[in-house]
């Protein structure tokens, strides 16, 4: 009966991490961020162009010392700009000691 427990246990944490490996990166919505994210995402958002993106990961909704926000502007794809916003994020929330991973924000 262990054995099956340990088993399946193994089974559904492979299942987790595939699910995750096809989702690619986490995401974020807009509306979710809190608002001093969300204004550096205004602000930011007209420069992005076609593939452009952003990336936040924040500890605290209000202290902005636990709040990691990077743009990528003008990559050539799409899938470079994701890459390098989520990147850069990580890497500020690192130095901020941000423990929250770094989300790309996505429009719905």
């Amino acid at each position: 009966m262990v054995h099956f427990k340990n088993l399946f246990a193994a089974l559904f944490s492979l299942c987790l991490v595939s699910a995750q490996a096809a989702d690619g990166v986490l995401t974020i919505s807009p509306h979710q961020l809190p608002q001093p994210l969300l204004e550096l995402y205004a602000k930011n958002k007209p420069d992005l162009g076609r593939n452009g993106h952003c990336a936040a990961g924040f500890d605290s909704r209000t202290d902005g010392m636990k709040m990691a926000f990077s743009c990528s502007i003008y990559v050539r794809l799409s899938a470079q700009g994701e890459r390098l916003a989520v990147s850069l994020c990580n890497e500020r929330a690192k130095l901020l000691k941000v423990k929250a991973p770094c989300a790309l924000i996505v429009e719905d």
